[in-house]
């Protein structure tokens, strides 16, 4: 397995749309009705909102935070202005001021499991690995999490990085009862399950990714730890030229280099 799981971050506003607002306003001293196409401030925010995003995709952080800023004074009270914020200050290295950001966003909408997530991804990057749990945890138990796989696999995923191995295990397998295909789900629960010395389930596991997924650096050092649990020298050291022929510059292969098999 690579030394760190890549957690995934959710999308934070696939929700937004942009739209316009008809108000109805009273000509004075009669009683006709004048349509009025105005300035809707929410919807200007998260036009704004949605801007600032599509910068920061592209890397365009200057337009980013401009846009960031006039989503913010146009109308502070939509949910996303400060979640968009943590990641701009994420992009841009500023960790005390992402973190900052989150927890405003949560105070404001402790309810959004995406924006949960992703400061448990952001916590697990820094190594805040009880903290990371904690909001993985609260995520998947919303009520309102229609994503609960990626909460259990994003915490499974920070449980391997932090050697938790039972906690790992019990994540992982809770993704696999959502959706039994997930490569990186499979793979995290075999390297749990070696870690816990339980060789012939890592096996299993690893059997059920061939029969899905084509070999890869990770799989075959998993294979190799596990021929080497169970004492196949010969065949652990097969696979081991294998990786290194295929994959000579992987983590995996580094790995295994590392290690005096």
């Amino acid at each position: 397995m690579k030394k760190h799981q890549q957690i995934a971050l959710l999308a934070l506003l696939g929700w937004v749309g942009v739209s316009g607002c008809v108000t109805q306003e009273f000509v004075a001293g009669s009683d006709e009705v004048v349509q009025e196409r105005v300035i809707n401030k929410k919807e200007a925010a998260l036009a704004r909102l949605k801007l600032a995003l599509e910068y920061l995709k592209t890397g365009n952080t200057a337009q980013a935070q401009l846009n960031l800023e006039r989503a913010e004074k146009l109308d502070d009270s939509v949910d996303g202005i400060y979640s968009s914020y943590a990641y701009y200050y994420q992009t841009v290295g500023e960790t005390a001021l992402a973190d900052k950001a989150y927890l405003q966003a949560l105070e404001d909408f402790p309810d959004n499991f995406n924006t949960r997530n992703n400061y448990g991804a952001f916590l697990c990057d820094n190594r805040r690995y009880d903290d990371a749990e904690t909001q993985f945890v609260l995520a998947i138990k919303s009520p309102l999490n229609t994503q609960t796989a990626n909460s259990y696999e994003n915490a499974g995923l920070c449980a391997l990085r932090d050697k938790k191995w039972q906690r790992a295990k019990s994540h992982l397998s809770a993704v696999l009862r959502y959706e039994s295909i997930r490569a990186r789900s499979i793979l995290g629960l075999a390297k749990a399950n070696l870690e816990l010395g339980l060789v012939n389930d890592a096996a299993q596991q690893l059997r059920n990714y061939r029969r899905i997924y084509s070999q890869t650096s990770e799989s075959l050092w998993l294979a190799i730890q596990i021929e080497k649990q169970r004492g196949s020298v010969d065949i652990a050291k097969q696979l081991a030229r294998v990786l290194i022929q295929k994959y000579p510059n992987s983590a995996a292969t580094k790995a295994y280099l590392a290690k005096e098999f």
